[in-house]
């Protein structure tokens, strides 16, 4: 995990017509295998990246959480450090 402050720049992913022609192969591939449509195995995978990006939120949340109880920390001891001074 980043920390912050000092995180490291995301990657982007694009898209392009080779990408879709592997994909779409695939999802070929895999609607023969299972004997259904590739409708059912583009929808499958829409289901699937729904899921992944509900893990994402999740673990994003929790990381979140993590570093505003850091932040917390050391508010904490900031003030307590202004209180004995006072």
């Amino acid at each position: 995990m980043g920390t912050l402050g000092n995180q490291l720049e995301r990657e982007h992913y694009r898209i392009n017509s080779k990408s879709l022609s592997y994909f779409l192969e695939d999802a070929a591939e895999l609607a023969k295998k299972h004997k259904t449509s590739i409708e059912v195995v583009v929808n499958a995978k829409h289901a699937l990246e729904l899921e992944r990006k509900n893990n994402i939120a999740v673990q994003n949340g929790d990381f979140t959480d993590e570093q505003a109880g850091g932040i917390g920390e050391i508010l904490s001891r900031i003030a307590t450090a202004l209180e004995s001074k006072a």
